[in-house]
This record gives structure tokens, sequence and C-alpha cells, in this order.
């Protein structure tokens, strides 16, 4: 009797630690001005103990002459050293992976990863976002948020 009383809380405690996980936010880039230098910038973070993981991007520009646009990109690493480029989900292209993708007007993208059984997260997650024909005077200010599940 009282080792199935046991198992009983167990199963509700374990439950309900699961149902009420918090999510988790990190400011990954602070905000930041692209124009020529720099031209890129890069948010790493290690999220090995996450199953969920997304990224908030905010993108403004401000044209004077060029039109420009930023990328954002990701890779993996499992040990911070070695990277290789990483495949995300976003909620344009739905279940379609997707290596790059390029913002050309202000706003928020949405972009995710999801642990799956037999693919795990990777250990680290570098966030790039680059801008193209940005100068002294067109200016990407981008900012970019890690939210995530653990």
């Amino acid at each position: 009797m009282f080792k199935k009383l046991f198992l009983a809380l167990l199963g509700i405690a374990i439950a309900t630690s699961v149902a009420f996980a918090s999510p988790v936010s990190i400011n990954l880039i602070a905000e930041t001005q692209l124009d020529d230098d720099p031209t890129s910038i890069t948010g790493t973070w290690g999220v090995s103990d996450f199953e969920k993981v997304g990224f908030w991007v905010e993108y403004d520009e401000t044209e004077v002459g060029n039109s420009i646009s930023v990328a954002v990109t990701m890779h993996f690493s499992y040990d911070n050293t070695n990277w290789v480029s990483g495949y995300f989900y976003d909620l344009a292209g739905g279940l379609t992976t997707q290596t790059s993708e390029t913002l050309s007007s202000d706003g928020w993208y949405f972009c995710w990863l999801n642990s799956i059984i037999g693919n795990p997260m990777p250990t680290y997650v570098r966030l790039t976002i680059t801008a193209t024909n940005s100068d002294a005077d067109d200016l990407a200010t981008v900012t970019a948020y890690l939210v995530g599940v653990k």
C-alpha cells in the first residue's frame, strides 16, 4: 500500500514540475547598431539542458541611400570551439528547416529549435546577425533574446 502511494505521489510531483516549468529569458545580444563597423554581431549560449529554445530578434533599420537588410544564421557546437552550420524553424517556414533568414523591414522575427528523441539539443548555439549594405548612415539596430524551457 505504502509503495503504491509513494509511486503515485512521485508521479504527481514529476508531472507537476514539468507542467509548471517556467520559461527562461536571456538577453543574448544587447541592442547594437550595425553600420560599416561592426557589420555583424554574435551571441552564444549553452543550451544542452533545454528542451525547447527560441530566439526573438528585433530589427529596426534607418535607410538613407542603401537598401539594407540583416541575415540571421545559427551555428552549433558540442565543445564551444568547433562549429557547424545550424538548422532552425521559423513561423514563415513552418516545418521546413532554415539555415538563414533575411530581414528587410522593421519588426520582430522568431525562430526556434526542438529537442527530438534521438536528436538532442546541441551543447552550444551561436546566433549571428549580419547586415548587408550598412554604412555610416544606413543603420540596422538589432537585439536578440533567447527563450527556452528546461
